[in-house]
């Protein structure tokens, strides 16, 4: 987990006042030392932005501390606020997954969030099933019993919507919304940048700037939007390339190195391509990825296929046949 991932997690806890039952989940934290490195630089940044005079809103702990120390007497002042609400806020940070809860206003706003080393999967209050690859959040208010069901997503989720024709179930992701009844769908939006739809089963709508009567999806195909050059494609796809990422593992059987290197970059949430995609296209691999590191994966390909695996700057793979 980042401690920018961490940081933002307290942020959202000390700035809303959140139910008890996040309260708890929080406190395990306190005897987890998983990470925490991370959360003490975490923590540390935000002490730091505190000015002295708001010492007074910090968490009023004095004899749960007292406790934990032996009743070791500490000097007064910003010393013991410091370390007092150390002690507390170190069960802000959440593990590989968990669920935060705030108010706005009257209602409840619910943030699923995966961390940056695991996937997640939760049921919403719908009934509805969601996947969140690594990195990904998905937020949506009260209970998602409104006349729309709207969520929030920022990174990528697999959704298997609980179909109900009375009040749709509406995907935001960036600048583009996508509107469904009950489906199968996969959606990438880690930046506002490029946004992707991708159908296994039923339909979609896709809705955006310049898509007035926006766009209907059918199995096996996908959409993608680029801000940039403010674009929409459209295309065919294998879905299980873009939805396999949600099991425990992935079996290839004589699959090509395209197909591969599509569904390498949901698992590991990764930016991998090949260079010639007639060569990605004609050569056929056969192995099974469970949890090993990308970097283990990318050697094996190397020699099962006689490719090179190159990295750029931005973190971008590029497979190319290596030349006899």
């Amino acid at each position: 987990m980042t401690r920018k991932t961490i940081r933002e997690i307290m942020d959202v806890y000390l700035r809303n006042d959140v139910p008890e039952p996040v309260k708890g989940s929080f406190e395990t934290w306190m005897t987890d030392q998983e990470d925490w490195q991370e959360k003490h630089e975490a923590l540390e940044d935000i002490w730091n932005c505190i000015p002295e005079t708001d010492l007074s809103c910090l968490p009023a702990a004095e004899d749960v501390l007292d406790a934990a120390l032996g009743k070791e007497k500490m000097r007064p002042g910003r010393d013991r606020h410091r370390l007092l609400w150390l002690t507390s806020a170190a069960a802000v940070v959440f593990a590989v997954i968990s669920v935060v809860q705030f108010a706005t206003g009257n209602v409840t706003e619910t943030c699923l969030a995966s961390s940056d080393s695991a996937k997640g999967h939760f049921t919403l209050p719908d009934g509805s099933s969601v996947w969140l690859n690594r990195g990904s959040r998905l937020y949506y208010s009260g209970n998602l019993d409104g006349r729309t069901r709207k969520v929030r997503l920022e990174g990528e989720g697999f959704f298997d919507v609980s179909k109900n024709e009375l009040h749709p179930f509406v995907v935001e992701a960036y600048d583009m919304d996508i509107t469904v009844l009950g489906t199968e769908f996969t959606v990438t939006a880690y930046g506002p940048e490029k946004v992707s739809a991708y159908l296994q089963e039923g339909s979609i709508m896709a809705h955006g700037p310049g898509l007035s009567k926006g766009v209907l999806l059918k199995p096996d195909q996908s959409i993608t939007y680029d801000k940039a050059a403010s674009t929409y494609s459209r295309s065919q796809i294998k879905s299980s390339n873009h939805t396999s990422w949600i099991g425990d593992k992935l079996v290839f059987s004589g699959t090509s190195l395209c197909d591969i290197c599509e569904t390498l970059c949901h698992w590991y949430n990764a930016d991998i391509s090949c260079s010639d995609a007639a060569f990605a296209s004609g050569t056929k691999l056969s192995f099974t990825v469970r949890q090993e590191p990308l970097s283990e994966i990318l050697d094996a390909i190397g020699h099962l296929a006689k490719v090179t695996c190159n990295s750029d700057e931005n973190g971008h793979i590029t497979i190319t046949p290596s030349i006899n």
